[in-house]
């Protein structure tokens, strides 16, 4: 599925050859994210992705940048995370060297100009004011400080607009000089490309950088006695409710059960929350479960819009639907859900963004690449006492935590629900 080339200041180079296609995408994933900064640095990794896009040495501006790539037709953007930050384009494949290039100039020799940070700052602020007015986001976002409170895991990526404000420039360079490394990096390209052609490109415009050790990220650590329950008070038509579970890192071998999990809960038309809640109830329009992993932790998020006067028998209807399940994996709608989870793997590999994304995200986060049999062996393998065993151990109701957005003055409508434990 794809070949590795390591240059010799450390840079890993995957490729992943798509002789059928004709297009390619070119990322760079980056060892860069919230888990990496202190409290008073939140925001650092995602300002820093926006200044990379206001100008490089070979592309001194902005609209450089994105002429190189939009001016053969294709897109690129980025996108931060908690643990990785990744520069993208996708664009047709008989341009890929040139964005190589783009790409390559961008996260290597970034002008940093401290009119334009100053610039970027206030465009950050109404990113973060576009969020506020995005109550299902914003409970989202509450559900993960509640359920790893006072934690770079659990904050917002984008930081506060405090945070934002105070962020002298000084700091972006050094964080920029300390996380944007070879050795904390990964060139990925996917499509229609020869990987030599793509190890040389790597060569000639990364092979320089400088070598260096980046700054280690911040683990997770115990919830130690904090509320289960948060909410935030909003003027909203609707309730957003979240209710989350603590699970497994991105690496451990139940993470596919756990997929199993919320494939079974929560995920499409057919599922269980979506059948209940919305067919069979009405109680809501949109119900969904999404799981996260990270390198030692993970969560499964169940979101629910809903009228504010059903929140609570909202959120009790998602527990017991959570208990149900507990009580009853019947082989049969397993079979299905396992055949969903392969059938999105699937699909979603013939685009070559998410097949760079796939080796990437892999190399940087795992030191190691699960080609697309080794995954579908593995959901394959997943039996009835697995998804037992992993709903007993992670989605009781007792280590829950739920969060919520509306006009509630406080948590009182949704005590006892969860983390009675």
């Amino acid at each position: 599925m794809y070949r590795k080339s390591v240059l010799p200041n450390g840079l890993r180079v995957l490729t992943s050859e798509m002789p059928h296609t004709r297009s390619a995408t070119v990322s760079v994933y980056v060892g860069a994210g919230s888990r990496y900064e202190a409290d008073e640095e939140a925001g650092l990794s995602h300002f820093l992705e926006h200044m990379l896009f206001k100008g490089a040495s070979r592309r001194p501006t902005a609209k450089e940048i994105s002429v190189a790539i939009e001016g053969v037709g294709g897109i690129s953007n980025a996108a931060t995370d908690r643990e990785l930050t990744v520069y993208y384009a996708k664009v047709p494949h008989t341009a890929v060297l040139e964005a190589i290039d783009v790409i390559a100039d961008m996260v290597s020799a970034p002008i940093m100009d401290p009119n334009e940070l100053e610039k970027e700052r206030h465009v950050i602020l109404e990113e973060l004011a576009a969020i506020e007015d995005n109550p299902a986001e914003l409970a989202g976002i509450l559900v993960d400080e509640t359920l790893w409170p006072k934690q770079p895991l659990g904050r917002t990526i984008g930081g506060t607009p405090e945070s934002v404000r105070a962020l002298p420039s000084s700091a972006v360079e050094r964080y920029l000089r300390s996380q944007y490394v070879p050795g904390n990096m990964v060139l990925a390209v996917a499509g229609n490309v020869r990987h030599e052609e793509v190890v040389q490109a790597a060569e000639r415009w990364l092979g320089g950088m400088r070598s260096g050790t980046p700054r280690p990220w911040y683990p997770a650590v115990d919830r130690d006695g904090a509320a289960p329950v948060a909410v935030r008070e909003k003027v909203t038509e609707q309730a957003h409710v979240c209710i989350a579970f603590p699970s497994v890192p991105l690496g451990h071998p139940d993470r596919y059960a756990v997929d199993i999990v919320s494939a079974l809960l929560g995920e499409g038309m057919s599922s269980r929350l979506f059948l209940e809640l919305r067919e069979e109830r009405a109680l809501v329009y949109d119900v969904h479960s999404y799981a996260s992993g990270f390198r030692d932790a993970g969560c499964l998020t169940i979101y629910a819009g809903c009228d504010p006067e059903n929140a609570r028998v909202t959120a009790e209807a998602i527990v017991e639907e959570v208990e149900k399940l507990r009580r009853s994996v019947p082989e049969d709608e397993l079979e299905k859900a396992k055949e969903m989870v392969r059938g999105r793997v699937l699909l979603r590999l013939e685009d070559t963004r998410a097949v760079s994304g796939w080796i990437g995200a892999q190399e940087l986060l795992l030191d190691r690449v699960l080609t697309v049999d080794e995954v579908l062996e593995r959901i394959d393998a997943v039996t009835v006492d697995d998804v037992r065993r992993v709903l007993e151990a992670h989605f009781r109701p007792e280590v829950g935590v739920l969060a919520a957005v509306g006009p509630f003055e406080d948590v009182a409508p949704f005590e006892g629900l969860v983390g009675a434990g």
